[in-house]
C-alpha cells in the first residue's frame, strides 16, 4: 500500500472528493480555501505529491491533477488526522468533532433577490440581493432563517419555498410549515427537508414567499455547487447588494 503523511492524506482526500462531486479536479486556489492555507503552500504540496508519485499533472494546464493511487487508500474528506495507511498517524481520542463537519458535504451558493413586497417609493426599482452559502445537509428552515437575517427582518411570519415550473409558483411542490392551517396538505416540511433532498442543479431557480399578508416574494438561483470547507460555519451570508427595505412599509 502507498504511504503518505496525514497532511498529504488531507490534500488527497479533498482532491478526490472534488473530483467525485464535480467530475474534474480542483484548482489550486480551491485547495487553498479548503485547507485554509496560502496558494504558495498548496503549490509546494502539489509538487511534493507529484514528486512522490501520488499524483500526476500537466504543467501549465489548469485543473489537470490526476490521483495515481486507488481511491480506497485515500482517507475520507474531513477526517482530520487520518493519514495514509502506512503513515502510522492516529486520530487523538480526545479530539472534538467540528460542529459543521460532514465528509464531502455539498455547498450550495445561492443568489437571493427580492422580487416583490410592500416597497415604498424610496425603494422602488432597486435591486436587493444577497449571496448565501449553505451545506446540502442543512434544511430549508436553515435557509429561511438565513434569508430572514440577510434582509434584517425582526418579526417571524409563515413562509414557503416554491419549486414549481417557475419561481413563485403556488402549485408546488412547495415546502413550509405543513401544520399551519392556511398552507394545506400540498406543502412539504421545510424543517426536515434538506437542500440535498431537492436534486438542485446549477442555475436552478425557485421561489421563497415570506409573510402571507404583506407577501414578500423572492427568487433564488443556484450560482455554484462546490465542496463545503469543514472549518467554515454554514449557512453564511457572503455578499449584500442594496440596503434592506423595512419589513413593514411604514416602519421607517
Amino acid at each position: 500500500m502507498t504511504g503518505f503523511t496525514a497532511t498529504q492524506g488531507r490534500y488527497l482526500s479533498f482532491i478526490q472528493a472534488h473530483i467525485n462531486l464535480h467530475g474534474y479536479p480542483p484548482a489550486e486556489s480551491e485547495i487553498a480555501a479548503a485547507m485554509c492555507v496560502s496558494p504558495a503552500s498548496v503549490n509546494q504540496m502539489v509538487k511534493k505529491l507529484e514528486k512522490e508519485g501520488l499524483i500526476l499533472r500537466q504543467p501549465g494546464q489548469a485543473r489537470s491533477i490526476e490521483i495515481l493511487i486507488p481511491e480506497e487508500e485515500i482517507p475520507p474528506w474531513n477526517k482530520r488526522g487520518s493519514g495514509g495507511r502506512s503513515s502510522g498517524a492516529k486520530t487523538p481520542t480526545s479530539a472534538k468533532k467540528k460542529p459543521n463537519s460532514n465528509p464531502s458535504a455539498r455547498l450550495y451558493v445561492l443568489m437571493v433577490y427580492i422580487t416583490g413586497g410592500p416597497l415604498s417609493d424610496k425603494y422602488a426599482n432597486k435591486e436587493f440581493s444577497r449571496v448565501i452559502e449553505i451545506r446540502g445537509d442543512q434544511t430549508l428552515e436553515d435557509l429561511h432563517r438565513t434569508i430572514f437575517k440577510a434582509f434584517d427582518r425582526f418579526e417571524e411570519h409563515l413562509y414557503e419555498f416554491q419549486f414549481g415550473k417557475r419561481p413563485s409558483d403556488p402549485k408546488g411542490p412547495n415546502f413550509g410549515i405543513p401544520d399551519a392551517s392556511n398552507i394545506g396538505e400540498r406543502c412539504g416540511d421545510a424543517r426536515t427537508t434538506k437542500l440535498d433532498d431537492l436534486d438542485l442543479t446549477l442555475h436552478r431557480t425557485f421561489g421563497y414567499w415570506f409573510d402571507f399578508g404583506d407577501d414578500w416574494h423572492h427568487q433564488i438561483q443556484v450560482e455554484k455547487i462546490e465542496v463545503a470547507i469543514p472549518t467554515v460555519p454554514y449557512p453564511r451570508i457572503t455578499k449584500r447588494k442594496g440596503k434592506s427595505p423595512p419589513q413593514y412599509e411604514n416602519a421607517e
